[in-house]
């Protein structure tokens, strides 16, 4: 039996080695091209430029990669605040009170989560240029943060649902209203899944770039996936400098590499409408 259990486990991390070692080998080949030039078969740091000054590529001009950082995190933030100050509420009310059309809501919810937000970008667009709101951080704060509120009211209502009504029937006997029940007796037992939706937000607003692509103009209002999908683009026909493309997607990788690493096991356990356990 012993012996058994030995061999699943060894198993198990040979096959999650096995589906590892593509990855480990594209972060090596980001690496080496980013420091190597093929053509003259020497090493050099010119591709890392981003970090220390400005540049210029195809005629467009590029700021230094460290304010676009602070943008990356204050978009990624700000996108989790509002994530988190409308799911949670609706969350709440879909679990906790009865109302009518309820279930017609909670259909409609499923189908907006499920809905590909590509076909609203042209819609989104008119809309924004109509108030006025192309170029800012503002239209795609929202439009972001709005295609996400639908899973995450989805999966928080699990959470919801999981807390025992005792706790929230007691908080009430001893004089407490229901928001007070809210923020001082239920939200502390479902910290996982509050925390674990907070992670996919920032992760999320991490990885958007077609909204960035799209609504901002200003180079220097980009964020790192916003700014590596430009670097890219320059030229709608080839790829214009492998080198410099590599060393900022190596750069992009690294932060969410060691951001995953510390939040898998919260991340671990959600599943759609609940968590797993421990």
């Amino acid at each position: 039996m012993n012996l058994w259990k030995f061999s699943k486990r060894n198993m198990i991390h040979f096959f999650m080695i096995l589906l590892m070692l593509p990855i480990v080998f594209m972060i090596i080949w980001l690496f080496v091209s980013s420091v190597y030039n093929y053509n003259s078969g020497r090493f050099s740091w010119v591709n890392w430029q981003f970090l220390t000054r400005s540049f210029e590529l195809e005629g467009i001009s590029f700021p230094i990669i460290w304010p676009i950082v602070m943008n990356t995190v204050v978009f990624g933030l700000l996108i989790t605040v509002i994530d988190l100050l409308v799911a949670i509420p609706a969350a709440y009310a879909f679990s906790r009170l009865n109302f009518f059309g309820k279930g017609f809501a909670l259909k409609f919810l499923f189908i907006m989560g499920s809905f590909p937000g590509i076909t609203l970008l042209i819609t989104s667009f008119f809309i924004m240029m109509y108030l006025g709101l192309l170029n800012t951080v503002f239209a795609v704060v929202v439009l972001s943060a709005a295609g996400m509120i639908p899973w995450h009211v989805y999966i928080l209502k699990g959470f919801f649902d999981e807390v025992s009504w005792d706790l929230e029937f007691s908080g009430m006997i001893d004089g407490c209203s229901r928001f007070k029940c809210l923020y001082q007796i239920i939200l502390p037992n479902m910290l996982s899944g509050i925390s674990a939706i907070a992670i996919y937000a920032f992760m999320g607003a991490y990885g958007e770039w077609l909204l960035i692509k799209l609504f901002i103009f200003d180079n220097t209002k980009l964020t790192l996936a916003g700014y590596l999908a430009k670097v890219i683009f320059t030229d709608d026909d080839k790829v214009t400098n492998i080198g410099l493309i590599t060393a900022i997607g190596l750069f992009y990788t690294i932060p969410i590499g060691i951001f995953y690493l510390f939040t898998q096991s919260t991340m671990m356990k959600v599943t759609i409408g609940g968590s797993k356990g421990v």
